[in-house]
């Protein structure tokens, strides 16, 4: 292992991008497809509730347009939350097509309310298979379908107007969650398996990178690109906004990178999405979004929970889930 240093913290940077403020057009509606990453934090009790993810953080301190905001329950797929923000829970790129994730924003991004869509998903498919009688067979079959349905989501939303743009993520190994980390160390999931889902989401991603090298209206979020960086400079520990977090241990303190569900980032986590987010649009489309900044991540995620010794203050006082019940334009 790497000794902890903070020229961790400067391979990051390099890797997301320019860390200056890029002057641009504002980015107006944004949409979001995907899962439990995306989908608002704040509804989920008790270990996400905790934290808030990174559509959250940004609607809170970059006051971006992710749609009107409700606490009560609308029709799925949507539910609570932001009204341009179609991510579900334990979403699959099955569930997403099924639902009419796709269709739904799509309908929005026609009607001129969104300008930029975002689509984080794939995890959930691969962790299925994973969970399967025969994770290798179940493979062959979860890949080909996880990318038929992502290029169908791609094409409904591209098509809906000429002038949307579009960010599509990577997946990082999802053998690096906690939830996986046991199991795969005490070998009760075989390398064999391991190496099966590893190159399943590597061919994923060739996807996914492969569609924003190839149109100018999408870009790219290299999620899997930091993750593994991550994995090169410091396996237990991660450097995020000046501090490190621990990686191996889930938690909802806010000095855990993985919440005690095992799976989820909490918020110092989400806000590497966060930055990464901004950085890509700026960088791609000339949004002119102001970065984040180290002590304003920190003083956010404070703000949030009891923060242990050497997080930082707290900053903007309250919890989040104290918003009114009542549809209100987000901020």
């Amino acid at each position: 292992m790497l000794a902890k240093t903070p020229h961790f913290g400067i391979f990051l940077v390099l890797l997301l991008g320019p860390c200056g403020a890029v002057r641009g057009e504002a980015p107006g509606g944004i949409g979001i497809l995907g899962d439990s990453y995306s989908d608002e934090y704040q509804f989920y009790p008790p270990d996400r509730s905790t934290a808030r993810n990174w559509v959250e953080i940004l609607a809170e301190t970059r006051g971006l347009g992710f749609g009107p905001f409700t606490s009560r329950s609308r029709p799925e797929p949507r539910n609570q939350g932001f009204a341009y923000n179609w991510a579900r829970s334990d979403a699959t790129t099955d569930d997403m097509i099924a639902a009419g994730q796709h269709t739904g924003l799509a309908a929005q991004v026609a009607a001129g309310e969104v300008k930029i869509v975002c689509m984080i998903i794939g995890g959930n498919d691969f962790i299925a298979a994973m969970r399967a009688p025969d994770p290798v067979a179940e493979l062959r079959v979860t890949l080909p379908r996880a990318l038929a349905n992502h290029r169908t989501a791609v094409g409904t939303i591209l098509e809906a107007s000429q002038e949307v743009r579009l960010v599509v993520a990577t997946l990082p190994d999802i053998l690096n969650l906690p939830e996986f980390l046991g199991p795969i160390r005490s070998g009760q999931i075989s390398v064999t398996v391991a190496d099966a889902v590893t190159r399943a989401v590597g061919q994923f991603n060739a996807h996914v990178r492969a569609l924003a090298a190839g149109n100018p209206r999408i870009a790219l979020m290299d999620f899997d690109g930091v993750s593994r960086l991550a994995d090169i400079l410091c396996r237990d520990d991660v450097y995020v906004a000046g501090r490190w977090i621990d990686r191996k241990t889930p938690s909802n303190r806010p000095d855990h990178f993985f919440l005690a569900d095992v799976r989820h980032p909490g918020t110092l986590g989400q806000s590497v999405i966060a930055k990464l987010f901004i950085d890509v649009v700026n960088a791609r489309f000339h949004t002119g979004i102001p970065p984040l900044g180290d002590a304003e991540i920190l003083a956010f995620a404070s703000s949030l929970a009891t923060p242990p010794p050497g997080l930082g203050p707290a900053g903007r006082g309250g919890d989040r889930g104290e918003r009114v019940a009542t549809e209100s334009q987000s901020r």
